[in-house]
Parts: C-alpha cells; sequence; structure tokens
C-alpha cells in the first residue's frame, strides 16, 4: 500500500511539472529563417504570401555581379612551385585592360589546359560578355577569390594555377 501511495505522490507531482510555464532564458532576436525556406517550399497557389527577404527560386548571374575581390590588384606575378595533386588548372582574371591582354597572349595554352577562369573582378554583364568574347572556349566564373588570397599567398591577377604551379 505505501507503494501505491508513493506512486500516486510521484504521479501527481509530475504531472503538476508538466503543467508550469516555459521560461524563455534569452531571446537574442536575430534573423528569420523564413527566407532560406520559402523557395523549397511546395506552395502552389497565385495568392501565396512572398516574403521580402525570401532567396529567389532560381539566381541568375547577373544578380552576383558587381563582384570585387578587395585582396586583388592587377600587378605581377613571381612563379611559384606548389604541390596540389589532382587540382584543375584554374585562372584569375578581371575586367581590366592587363586581364585582357594577357587573356589573348595566353588564350591557347589555357584552351590545352582546359581551364576554369575566374573572373574576381568585375562590374557588368557587358563587361563579362567582353571576356567571354574573348575566350569562347574557356569557362568563366564571375567570383571573389579573397579567400584565395590567404590560402596561397599571393594578391596579384592575372595568374594561372595548375596542380605543380602558379605563374603569370
Amino acid at each position: 500500500m505505501k507503494k501505491l501511495n508513493h506512486f500516486l505522490w510521484g504521479g501527481l507531482l509530475l504531472s503538476m511539472s508538466s503543467f508550469a510555464e516555459l521560461a524563455v532564458i534569452a531571446d537574442l532576436g536575430g534573423e528569420s529563417a523564413v527566407r532560406f525556406y520559402e523557395a523549397i517550399q511546395p506552395v502552389h497557389t497565385q495568392n501565396a504570401p512572398v516574403h521580402p527577404h525570401a532567396i529567389p527560386g532560381e539566381i541568375s548571374e547577373n544578380m552576383l555581379l558587381p563582384v570585387v575581390s578587395h585582396k586583388w590588384t592587377v600587378g605581377q606575378v613571381e612563379s611559384k612551385q606548389v604541390n596540389l595533386p589532382g587540382a584543375m588548372p584554374l585562372f584569375l582574371i578581371g575586367a581590366d585592360e592587363v586581364s585582357k591582354q594577357w587573356l589573348k597572349t595566353h588564350y591557347q595554352e589555357l584552351v590545352t589546359l582546359s581551364a576554369t577562369g575566374l573572373v574576381i573582378n568585375v562590374n557588368t554583364p557587358e563587361e563579362l560578355a567582353q571576356l567571354r568574347d574573348l575566350a569562347p572556349k574557356l569557362p568563366l566564373m564571375p567570383v571573389s577569390a579573397d579567400s584565395l588570397a590567404d590560402r596561397i599567398g599571393i594578391n596579384h591577377y592575372p595568374l594561372l594555377m595548375t596542380d605543380s604551379q602558379i605563374s603569370q
């Protein structure tokens, strides 16, 4: 009988604590996460709510422009041996005249290597189109490369990176 009595009292205490209100320790605000989820929601109605900060379902290349890499400037690059086995050849250029001339001069070599171009300083779609006209057989992607500058210890472009060397 004592065990039953203890069991009932324990059950009563546990059930009372389940009705207690939650205590908010901290509400730091922050940014709503709804914009990250809206693009994947299966809402197909015309009057579905649209959230102003939602990431669009489709992103065009023009939305990425302008691309500015703050840690990079046009300049001379000293050749440097590296050991990056299996790395794809990459070249870094901007929309400036020095990069355009470098691209014209090294075009055949870049095609032979199947190199991918990172356009690290470009303002408009027209500037990007001009670069693509100079190198129709090469993929050119507008991207910021500031983190790459820290990793390879170089801050000047245009340059070519292969699995064994960084050069201009």
